[in-house]
């Protein structure tokens, strides 16, 4: 039986998720801290405002993103979440299978991401 932090982090992390694949940037705004950094699958460690600048300008897109959450834990007001996840890249169609640690803070009472680290281990090529 999952606990309520669980289903709020689980809920947010989905949400996350969704608002990526949307290139929603208002959501990710509220989804994640202003001091938010990602060490990216490129080798690069980029900060929210760049993140999402890549993102609205097409730089950085999946079409698809399948998540397995694969151990939470609590410490305090922060929650790790580890797994991996399936992404397919737009426009080439290439797929990516990675490692991620995404890192949630309780901020004014809202989990709010601000720490992720990605890492390719296998790719396919476009089907």
């Amino acid at each position: 039986m999952s606990t309520t932090w669980e289903q709020d982090v689980r809920a947010r992390e989905e949400e996350n998720r969704l608002a990526f694949l949307a290139a929603d940037l208002d959501a990710l705004d509220r989804l994640w801290t202003d001091d938010f950094l990602v060490n990216s699958p490129i080798n690069v460690v980029n900060d929210k405002r760049r993140t999402l600048s890549l993102l609205e300008a097409g730089r950085v897109r999946h079409t698809s993103m399948v998540i397995d959450i694969e151990h939470m834990a609590r410490h305090g007001d922060v929650v790790v979440v580890m797994g991996s996840d399936r992404v397919t890249d737009g426009p080439d169609g290439r797929v990516s299978h990675r490692r991620f640690t995404n890192l949630w803070r309780l901020d004014g009472g809202a989990w709010r991401c601000f720490a992720r680290h990605a890492n390719v281990v296998a790719r396919e090529p476009a089907a």
